[in-house]
């Protein structure tokens, strides 16, 4: 091991490592990627830190409470215990831990993967339910309103990614293309409003406003009535000293 450990590049690098310093030992050794796992008695093993290169030499560890890193052979061997009950070998992705039949499909998924945080997906036990109990916090607004954009995605140009800097490569542009909202009222509500740009040069989004504030004026001002308060309620108002 101290003979391994010496034909790498540790430069400026202090110990115990950190998990931000294995960015700079992957600069410094070009051939090696590191990936960093965690273990908790609620999601069981966890991505820590997924590195963004493939390279010939891919290094799996864990990384325990007392900050000490282990080495892990196997993944799949690793894994296989909290993702299936097939004892063979299984097909894993790093950044999510989800399982797969094979490479192939792996590939597939590792497209789109990637383009998120590696985090891994723990689902709520079957037949579970969340429900909020304390009622009594809940307050009733007079108006909510519900909206939602419709978009395209557009692929934009982007320099070439520099393997040797931190980078985040922007693919795609979403242009709104249309939205719809609902507006709801504590005694009644209107129907959904629908838009769908037509011409390139409408934005969206001001549009939008606009509708939703001509909408909430109509809906607000058809509510507005005068309070019955007659010279008895008035008495009593002022008697009161308890709200």
């Amino acid at each position: 091991m101290r003979k391994q450990a010496e034909s790498l590049d540790f430069k400026g690098i202090g110990f115990p490592i950190s998990l931000q310093a294995i960015d700079k030992f992957e600069r410094l050794n070009t051939e090696i990627s590191v990936n960093v796992f965690g273990f908790d008695n609620i999601s069981k093993v966890y991505p820590l830190r997924i590195s963004k290169f493939n390279r010939q030499k891919e290094i799996d560890l864990m990384l325990l409470e007392n900050k000490h890193y282990c080495l892990v052979k196997n993944l799949s061997r690793l894994m296989s215990m909290q993702t299936s009950k097939h004892h063979g070998e299984i097909v894993i992705c790093r950044r999510c831990l989800n399982q797969f039949p094979n490479e192939k499909v792996l590939e597939k998924h590792e497209d789109n993967c990637q383009n998120h945080d590696a985090i891994k997906i723990v689902l709520p036990e079957k037949g579970s339910i969340l429900e909020l109990k304390n009622n009594k916090h809940l307050m009733r607004v007079p108006i909510v309103v519900y909206a939602d954009f419709e978009s395209f995605t557009k692929p934009i140009d982007s320099r070439q990614p520099d393997p040797d800097r931190s980078f985040t490569k922007a693919y795609q542009k979403h242009e709104p293309s249309g939205f719809c909202f609902h507006v709801k009222c504590l005694d009644k509500s209107s129907e959904p409003i629908l838009f769908t740009k037509t011409r390139e040069e409408e934005n969206v989004a001001d549009i939008l406003v606009d509708m939703l504030e001509k909408e909430i004026d109509r809906v607000w001002s058809s509510d507005v009535k005068e309070m019955i308060f007659s010279e008895d309620d008035r008495a009593k108002f002022e008697k009161a000293r308890e709200c």
